[in-house]
């Protein structure tokens, strides 16, 4: 019998925690679940004085409120947004006086997310690690993908198990979606936004197959294909031009989706930070009069200080927009709804270039660094509570803007 192996991309064989090196911890700034199995054996260990520093540390769900994976959480400052057992040197307590066997499943698989597709396991990572975030975008490659060992232990949190095989709807050919996908993305003969307005046409169209409930295999590989014929010969659709651009409508929509969120960020002072920055590049307009308006001075940015970094890092994004599909699941989603999981792609990647836009103006420019402290530390504001994000797709179809043309308008410049 062969032994079991993971599907993962290639940066995650290089992936290991940098511990108090890196800086920004995965012990601030979000709650800590702990399982009954967990509680149960921090709470029982021999060394009292660290048995009762665990037991201070962890709040008890009310009864009504626990269950056997949610049965208590961490203690966590209310002034930093720190764990109670993280040390001063910003390692975690448990896993420093007992091992990893000890720690609650979340502590113990993190930044990883495990899923099991068709009995094989697949490993990708999440953007809120700085190192993940290093590794996975800062390689001008196309990513990659390669088989390695598996996560088995017990403490290992695994996020869902998906069956594709004997499957009657579109997730029978959920390889064939996935891959395509992603094809689309790392097709570098078109710009970054251009690949993805492509694949939102396509994630449109599928979606109507779906919705009509003609997602046989006739209509979903004779969709792909046409496709692929399209991304070829169709002189239309690979003219950049032909999509239009709305810079008014794109700035003054993206801008108040940031400044609606502002009471969202929560106790992460890295995202606040960055929202600063780019408040403060957009503050500078002021300084010039009544002369620019502000989305002209914002357009002025994009093409002064931002298009030029990334025309030459385009590979950023495309390896985001490809971890995202992959960690995803893509295209499986809630309630049959392809096409909103690749609008929340879009939001993500529309909010990150509005920022980095304004801190590109800010700073006459942009850095490797910069771009992965925005993107770790909007990921941890928005994929770790669920309320960012959620509020931005409300607010994007409480006004009918979740359509391929107005996410045109988002994508442009």
């Amino acid at each position: 019998m062969n032994a079991p192996k993971a599907l993962v991309p290639t940066y995650m064989l290089d992936f290991k925690c940098i511990g108090s090196e890196c800086e920004d911890s995965c012990c601030i700034g979000w709650k800590v679940r702990i399982d009954k199995k967990t509680y149960n054996n921090l709470t029982s260990i021999p060394q009292k004085a660290l048995r009762e520093k665990l037991k201070n540390g962890m709040e008890r769900l009310e009864p009504s409120n626990r269950t056997n994976e949610h049965f208590a959480q961490m203690e966590m400052d209310r002034r930093t947004g720190c764990c109670s057992m993280l040390d001063e040197q910003k390692l975690c307590t448990i896993q420093g006086s007992l091992g990893e066997r000890y720690l609650a499943p979340i502590c113990a698989t993190y930044p990883r997310n495990i899923f099991w597709v068709d009995n094989e396991q697949e490993i990708s990572a999440v953007m809120s690690c700085p190192e993940v975030a290093r590794l996975a975008l800062l390689n001008p490659e196309k990513m990659e993908f390669t088989y390695t060992e598996p996560m088995l232990q017990a403490n290992a949190q695994i996020k869902e198990k998906v069956t594709t095989q004997y499957n009657s709807s579109f997730m029978n050919f959920f390889w064939e979606i996935r891959i395509f996908a992603i094809e689309i993305i790392q097709n570098r003969q078109f710009s970054f936004s251009h690949r993805l307005i492509l694949l939102g046409l396509f994630c449109e169209q599928l979606q109507q197959l779906i919705n009509q409930n003609l997602e046989d295999e006739t209509n979903v590989k004779g969709l792909i294909e046409k496709f692929k014929v399209i991304m070829d010969d169709d002189e239309v659709l690979q003219d950049y031009d032909t999509f239009p651009a709305d810079h008014e409508f794109q700035f003054i929509t993206l801008n108040n989706i940031i400044s609606k969120n502002l009471g969202n960020i929560g106790s992460d002072s890295r995202f606040a930070s960055c929202v600063q920055d780019y408040l403060e590049g957009l503050n500078e307009q002021k300084e010039l009069g009544k002369l620019v308006d502000l989305v002209s001075f914002y357009q002025n940015g994009y093409l002064d200080y931002y298009k030029p970094f990334m025309d030459d890092h385009e590979f950023i994004f495309e390896n985001y927009a490809v971890n995202f599909i992959y960690s995803h699941l893509f295209p499986k989603s809630e309630n049959r709804n392809v096409y909103r999981l690749y609008t929340i792609l879009v939001s993500h990647y529309t909010l990150l270039k509005l920022l980095l836009i304004g801190i590109s103006i800010k700073n006459k420019g942009l850095t490797k660094d910069e771009v992965i402290k925005v993107v770790q530390s909007f990921t941890k504001t928005a994929e770790h509570t669920n309320v960012y994000v959620k509020n931005i797709i409300e607010f994007l179809e409480d006004e009918k803007y979740e359509s391929m043309g107005y996410l045109c308008l988002l994508i442009k410049n």
